[in-house]
């Protein structure tokens, strides 16, 4: 027969086996992985470095984390957020800076140089936090492009000023950037290359299969002051374009003087120009090469053609200065092109 003493006793080893069970239940053995971040830049960045990350945590097992550490840390998951909600859903959000117990360790101190994850394989720390920010090479997340694509959102912009991508419409999308990057040691784009430029691949794309296209436009994304957003600094280029600052979703007279086919100057905002891209852009030329956001316009673009600005041929002081590998950076299947020679102004394929 129990007696009393024996029932407390039993629920004592009772109460003390789940409690056992249930720390261990709550036991941490996951791993985390987490990066200073550019949280201050632009939403190109933005996806390099959260792409690097879901990658990077994949191969070292262990759970992408994101600390919102002030206001641009905020700003910046917001941001991201809006373009490629199901890449944000795979990190652990923490809302706090990142505690004073974890130390950073140096990896990816260059932003545009691939930086073999391999050496973090030893690493057994439960959080790891990376010292270095940008993650801009391809590298980092290869074979992701479907994936990422099927992150993002669906878009809500119908686009309805804008030519449409079809079977009888071929679009070119132009992204030119250079106001922001003068005087910063970063390639700078001339005007005569950027319209040689896109005569070029106006060409490649669209008149060496012309009987296929009732069709042919070409838009234009950028910060510039050769289609609008004049430069003061610039007032010959403001002059060849002064009326493109009003142009948005409108046919561009000039430019269609210079091009075959029909230009449009969009002003979209960034998410949407890019998810313009998914859905529309047959083929991308960035004419910036450090713009992040002219490579995920051609990262993410339907028709997955890109060219770009052959960044070894130009006065670009990051690749002597070794923070910048061109390998690295662009996609080989990417098409780079240059001036055929010093004096020849005619742009032609890198070789």
């Amino acid at each position: 027969m129990w007696e009393k003493d024996d029932f407390i006793q039993l629920i004592s080893i009772g109460m003390l086996q789940n409690s056992m069970s249930n720390r261990k239940k709550h036991e941490d053995n996951q791993k985390y992985l987490s990066s200073n971040l550019a949280a201050s830049s632009r939403l190109g960045n933005h996806i390099f470095e959260l792409s690097a990350l879901l990658a990077l945590s994949r191969k070292l097992k262990r759970k992408p984390t994101f600390f919102i550490q002030d206001q641009y840390h905020d700003q910046m998951l917001n941001d991201t957020d809006v373009l490629i909600p199901g890449l944000v859903d795979h990190f652990l959000i923490i809302n706090q800076t990142l505690p004073a117990s974890i130390f950073p360790v140096e990896f990816n101190m260059k932003c545009c140089i691939f930086d073999n994850p391999e050496r973090l394989m030893k690493n057994t720390d439960q959080y790891l936090h990376i010292k270095g920010m940008h993650f801009q090479s391809w590298k980092y997340f290869p074979r992701m492009r479907n994936e990422l694509i099927g992150y993002l959102r669906e878009p809500t912009n119908l686009f309805d000023s804008l030519p449409k991508s079809n079977k009888s419409t071929f679009v070119t999308c132009v992204h030119v950037r250079r106001t922001d990057f003068v005087g910063t040691g970063s390639h700078v784009p001339e005007k005569e290359f950027i319209i040689s430029s896109m005569k070029f691949v106006e060409d490649k794309g669209i008149w060496n299969k012309k009987e296929e296209y009732a069709n042919a436009y070409c838009i234009i994304w950028g910060r510039f002051e050769l289609f609008g957003n004049a430069d003061k600094r610039d007032d010959s280029s403001q002059k060849w374009q002064e009326k493109g600052e009003h142009c948005s979703h409108l046919k561009n007279v000039q430019l269609s003087q210079v091009l075959k086919n029909e230009a449009y100057i969009s002003k979209d905002s960034p998410s949407d120009s890019l998810l313009y891209s998914r859905y529309h852009c047959d083929v991308v030329l960035f004419s910036a090469p450090h713009s992040t956001f002219g490579w995920w316009m051609g990262y993410f673009s339907k028709g997955n053609q890109v060219y770009y600005t052959d960044i070894k041929y130009t006065n670009d002081t990051s690749i002597p200065q070794g923070l910048f590998n061109p390998d690295d950076y662009f996609p080989p299947h990417w098409t780079p092109v240059k001036y055929d020679n010093v004096d020849n102004a005619t742009v032609i394929e890198t070789l």
